[in-house]
């Protein structure tokens, strides 16, 4: 046996011959880079997973520098026996690798390489080592094809029993007739099994080895499920060995250990580990064979003598051979002189390994200690594991806070007496302080992150107070865990809280690649087939990805029970893949920010928060029909997560493609097919040469052509940002859909909102008489009105509304004749909430025409004066109680008129509501038609043609929707958006706006106008409006010295004007302005010079300093804004290069890329760069906020 240390390089001449026979007494130490062993011909050296040949004595190797300071030890186990040597690598210095010269040395255990989960790994174990094996589910869930076959293959007899008190009796009656046992049980019916443990953990010398493999898992009241050791503490004065797993492979490892513990000591082992991560997370693991396991069962050791812990630590040394892997009771990692060392149980410590060997290269003297066996305690040997040299020291305790309030942690316990004792031997005289930190229980919020361990660590670094702390994900996520943990409320001022978001490594991304799947479970009935044909699609999925042996795939399936609107089971598959070729370990994290989410129904998105789960800038793959924006039709929500995280959107049909094939298995491989075209991890002949290689060839042809038409049709949605970004959640518009003002929030009803809308037709359309009990919609607004305080009724603005504005002054600028109707407004915002800075947008409320709306509701037979009552949803401010009324009363004119789009264009998913209400069948099948392939041509024409909701209904009589219905099918009024064309600092009660009415003839000849334009046309002076102000990416330089070059087309002038006036009032008070110029651009200068008088007054003022009017049609040969830019290169250099100018354009999009060219030709023509410079200095411009463009 003998150490080597590893660390710098040694030349040829004086590298040292080590003799490894077992006559050898001397020992030496060497510092050497390159490794040279002495060991008898033929007798391969494996170092970690690579084997050495030794010829002539001797054999060379590597050591890279990763493995600095590392220990390398070698032992020649029975040279009789084997012809085997084992070196391995330690991450510790202090510790030195001893094999035991037992029978374990002299067998061969094979391993395999398995895709498996944590609890699938602990099951293949115990179900080959015990003779019985008894599972307790917490719920009757299905076998999955790995578990059948473990069963299926058992040494063990495995039976599954209920949960009950007394639940343990069968295993005790095992044990009795002296067979051994396994029980895998949730820890949550822990404590119907302590009578029974208490027992067998005090009669475990005299009775057949037991082990107790527990999932730990703590259920929050939302539900949500996450891991907590806290049930344990029942154990402490048990007499029975808590042994901790931390990730999958430790799961199938340490079972082995426990099992040859219990065989060897005689004692009952509980091995714990997460049940809610680590438990269901799959990834590769090297397990034993069946064969391996039951040859190890078949090993028989006597009972040994002396402390239990060295015992245990013994079994893991013995089992070195068979594991390939030493594990240590008490593991550390990091400095040898570390100050600040956190000591951790579970499946936080891989991640803390990697946060402090990133610190540590910041220079921060930090180390970890993996604790794996939780009791018994050993001082001697916790001493040996901790460098002398700490002062600050965390106990990370995977419990609830509300435990450490009744009493310490088991951690926390055990450390503070060892630094009390004489085992502790530090180089200060001082006893280190020690801080108990929580990161689990049912107040936990995240899974422990890289970015987690970085904060407990800079926290014990940095922190002076000896208070315990919270450890959370971030803030956001804190405070949802109080909501869902009401008991921890009332102790969360008793701790610390520290946070972990912010020191996340961002360079890990580009490592790893996270996905996420959902899906509607097909099984609703059956509980315990719930979910089993979605497990098929995501187990097949999973089964591709795993086809690269270059990388690591870890994933998590889980499932949900519907709740609310989403009655449905759902469940997730959630996949993390590491690039990197299989290094390094693997933190056991969910995936919260994907690269790729797929859905395989669209209907969850109006239940489930999807979008939140796609990063910045990432992709979500709907299996659908959709084929432009407009069939989005779901929560408005929904498209504001999509649009502020500036989400592709990628649609693919994939239950119309399967059609078109005969074969149901080769149609089933559509959402694997499209989700790698989504990925980008293959191209579309490797996905194809996979898929194929699961199919017989006669099948090989079907598969190509499928897989082609599957590639070729996912289509990415172009949305508008703008649009989607200011979109109103379905429940709020209803509240925030402003009907009359008088009428605002009146009320709180107690009336169900179905009633009150049926109570609207009834009196019409049925003849229903009401009951003498009930009271009328009309009586209770009139009590409302009347009694507000007893009804909670109240006036006021909606959530999104910031007020109500008065219309001054309404003026066209263009001629009664011209074809382009383009208006100015003023509104007056004396005594109102409303503020805007230069460059912001007002957000206008815009209502139906009148006309129409009476018309409709004639149609569907609905008294314009009856009341509605609608639900209200309040958004409230953190810490704020929700205010306001749950339902707010109006007229069924006042809905349809302010409220519902009725006039708007449906999507296909109107069509299907339609369909599945009509009753007439001529009605059915142009519906059914207009929904098939065949008829998206007419689909398309209906959509060309504007048809509207309304147009539809009377078109389709037998499938009109109930009142309540109607609502929840046809989408809010959106409000809509307009640069505001004034400085409110030279107009300090007014707001002005520059519309266009926007019209068009579609290709039937059916003259059609935008309903907000239509509204605010015909808007009259003293009548008032619901509007909001919104930000803009359009903002004035912080300097106004600076120089700005304005292009705006049209209405695009708009925020110019506004800018103008800004600085024009600065001029005025003082202040010295930059160059201004302004490059404008309409048809004719006589139609359509808007605010020309204006213009050319500031220009003769010398405000701006360059105006340059491009009127594309007052000449023969068309003249546009690019071309006036491309006359100024000189001035155009001079302003944006020299003088760091910044350029703005407004306007629509198809002078974009001509403007941008006429500057890259300034730049190089006069600016002296060349065509690469020129581009990325607007790229440069672009990321100053010098070069915006708000272009539509």
């Amino acid at each position: 046996m003998f150490d080597i240390f590893i660390g710098s390089n040694i030349s040829e001449s004086n590298r040292p011959k080590l003799d490894t026979s077992p006559s050898a007494d001397e020992r030496r130490q060497r510092t050497i880079h390159s490794l040279t062993l002495k060991a008898p011909a033929s007798v391969p050296i494996r170092m970690s997973t690579t084997s050495y040949q030794i010829e002539d004595g001797f054999v060379s190797t590597s050591a890279g520098s990763s493995v600095l300071k590392a220990t390398l030890a070698v032992d020649v186990l029975d040279e009789s026996a084997s012809d085997t040597s084992t070196a391995s690598l330690v991450p510790t210095p202090q510790h030195k690798l001893r094999a035991a010269h037992s029978e374990l040395s002299s067998r061969l255990f094979p391993r395999t390489e398995r895709f498996c989960s944590g609890a699938e790994a602990v099951l293949r174990v115990a179900s080959h080592v015990s003779a019985n094996v008894f599972e307790y589910p917490l719920l009757p869930t299905a076998d999955g094809a790995q578990t059948q076959e473990i069963k299926r293959k058992a040494r063990a007899r495995v039976v599954s029993l209920e949960i009950r008190p007394g639940a343990a009796d069968a295993v005790r009656g095992a044990l009795a007739v002296g067979a051994s046992s396994a029980a895998l049980i949730p820890s949550q019916t822990l404590p119907m099994f302590l009578p029974s443990l208490f027992q067998l953990a005090q009669n475990a010398a005299t009775s057949a080895p037991a082990v107790f493999h527990v999932a730990c898992e703590a259920i929050r009241r939302d539900m949500a499920v996450a891991s907590s050791y806290e049930p344990l503490y029942a154990l402490q004065h048990s007499g029975a060995l808590l042994l901790n797993s931390a990730s999958p492979q430790e799961c199938h490892d340490l079972a082995v250990v426990a099992h040859v513990a219990a065989q060897r000591l005689r004692k009952l082992l509980i091995h714990f580990y997460d049940g809610a991560r680590v438990a269901r997370e799959m990834a590769k693991v090297e397990t034993l064979t069946e064969e391996s396991l039951e040859t190890l069962a078949a090993l028989h050791s006597t009972a040994q003598i002396g402390d239990v812990v060295e015992q245990v630590q013994k079994v893991m040394d013995d089992l070195f051979h068979v594991l390939q892997h030493q594990y240590r009771v008490y593991e550390y990692f990091g400095a040898e002189d570390a100050e600040f060392v956190v000591v951790v149980v579970g499946e936080a410590a891989a991640a803390l390994k990697q946060a402090a060997a990133y610190e540590q290269m910041l220079g921060t003297k930090v180390g970890v200690v993996q604790v794996r066996l939780l009791l018994p305690w050993s001082h001697r040997m916790f001493a040996q594991a901790l460098p002398t040299t700490i002062k600050r020291v965390v106990a990370l305790e995977n419990v609830a806070p509300s435990a450490l309030t009744f009493q310490r942690g088991l951690l926390t316990q055990n450390m503070q007496v060892f630094f009390q004792s004489t085992y502790w031997q530090p180089v200060v005289e001082a006893a280190p302080v020690v801080v108990t930190g929580v990161y689990g229980g049912v107040f936990r919020n995240s899974t422990f992150s890289v970015g987690t361990g970085r904060a407990v660590l800079r926290h014990l670094a940095t922190a002076s107070s000896r208070r315990a702390f919270v450890v959370a994900k971030s803030e956001k996520l804190y405070d949802a865990a109080l909501v869902n943990a009401p008991s921890e409320s009332s102790q969360a001022t008793k701790f610390d809280v520290v946070y972990g978001e912010s020191l996340e490594l961002e360079g890990s991304a580009a490592y790893t690649k996270q996905f996420l799947f959902y899906g509607f479970d097909d099984v609703e009935s059956d509980t315990a087939r719930a979910g089993t044909e979605t497990n098929k699609l995501f187990e097949s999925t999973v089964d591709l990805l795993n086809k690269n042996p270059a990388t690591r795939v870890n994933a998590v399936v889980t499932h949900s029970a519907g709740e609310g609107a989403a009655e449905r089971p759902v469940s997730t598959l959630e996949v993390r893949i590491a690039l990197d070729g299989g290094n390094g370990p693997v933190t056991s994290e969910p995936v919260e920010q994907a690269d790729v989410v797929v859905v395989n129904r669209p209907e969850l998105l109006a239940h489930y928060d999807v979008a939140r789960s796609v990063k910045q800038g990432g992709k979500l793959l709907v299996l659908t029909g959709w084929k432009t924006a407009d069939d989005v039709d779901e929560r408005a929500a929904f498209k504001q997560q999509v649009a502020s995280r500036d989400i592709q959107v990628l649609v693919v049909d994939t239950n119309e493609l399967a059609t078109r094939v005969e074969d149901d298995a080769v149609a089933a491989v559509g959402l694997q097919t499209a989700f790698f075209k989504a990925s980008g991890l293959y191209d579309e002949s490797v996905v194809l040469a996979l898929l194929q290689a699961q199919f017989p060839e006669e099948k090989h042809t079907t598969l190509r052509s499928f897989v082609s038409a599957v590639w070729g049709d996912v289509l990415t949605l172009t949305y508008s940002s703008k649009e989607w970004l200011i979109a109103t959640d379905v429940d709020e518009e209803a509240a925030a859909a402003k009907p009359l003002t008088e009428f605002t929030n009146v009320a709180t009803s107690k009336v169900p909102f179905a009633s009150s809308a049926e109570s609207a037709t009834s009196s019409k359309t049925n003849g229903k008489r009401r009951s003498f009990g009930e009271v009328s919609r009309e009586t209770k607004a009139a009590w409302q009105l009347m009694f507000p305080n007893a009804w909670e009724a109240h006036h006021g603005m909606r959530d999104h509304v910031t007020d109500l504005v008065t219309v001054t002054k309404w003026e066209r600028l263009t001629p009664e004749d011209y074809s382009r109707n383009v208006f100015h407004v003023e509104m007056d915002t004396t005594n109102t909430a409303i503020k805007y800075r230069i460059g912001e947008a007002l957000a206008v409320f815009a209502h139906n025409d009148e006309k129409e709306v009476v018309k409709f509701l004639q149609t569907y037979n609905v008294d314009p004066e009856a009341l509605a009552a609608l639900p209200v949803t309040h958004k409230k401010k953190k810490n704020e109680a929700a205010t306001g009324p749950n339902e707010e009363t109006l007229t069924y004119f006042q809905l349809f008129s302010h409220v519902l789009d009725i006039f708007g264009r449906p999507p296909k998913k109107f069509y299907q509501a339609l369909l599945e209400r009509a009753t007439d069948e001529k009605e059915k099948t142009t519906l059914a038609a207009l929904l098939d392939a065949d008829g998206k041509d007419e689909y398309k024409r209906r959509v060309d043609e504007t048809v509207t909701f309304a147009e539809l209904l009377e078109e389709f009589p037998s499938a009109r929707p109930m009142l309540a219905d109607l609502l929840t099918l046809v989408p809010r009024i959106k409000p809509r958006h307009y640069s505001i064309a004034s400085s409110m600092k030279m107009n300090p009660t007014s707001v002005h706006l520059l519309i266009v009415v926007h019209d068009w003839t579609t290709p039937g000849g059916k003259y059609c106008i935008g309903q907000a334009t239509r509204f605010l046309a015909g808007v009259k002076v003293g009548q008032k409006l619901s509007v909001s102000v919104c930000s803009s990416v359009m903002k004035l330089p912080a300097n106004p010295q600076d120089p700005i070059v304005m292009a705006g087309l049209g209405t695009g002038m708009a925020p110019f004007r506004a800018f103008i006036q800004e600085r024009a009032f600065l001029r005025s008070q003082g202040v010295k302005v930059g160059p201004v110029a302004l490059y404008f651009g309409s048809r004719h200068k006589a139609k359509e010079y808007l605010y020309g008088d204006e213009l050319d007054a500031f220009e003769a003022d010398g405000l701006v300093t360059y105006l340059r009017c491009a009127f594309s049609r007052d000449q023969e040969h068309k003249v546009y804004i690019q071309d006036k830019i491309a006359e100024d290169k000189e001035i155009l250099a001079d302003l944006l290069l020299r003088q760091n100018g910044h350029f703005y354009l407004c306007g629509p999009t198809w002078p974009v890329a001509d403007v941008r060219e006429a500057l890259v030709s300034s730049f190089t023509q006069v600016g002296g760069l060349d065509r690469r410079q020129a581009n990325a200095t607007i790229e440069r411009m672009r990321e100053e906020g010098r070069y915006v463009l708000e272009v539509y």
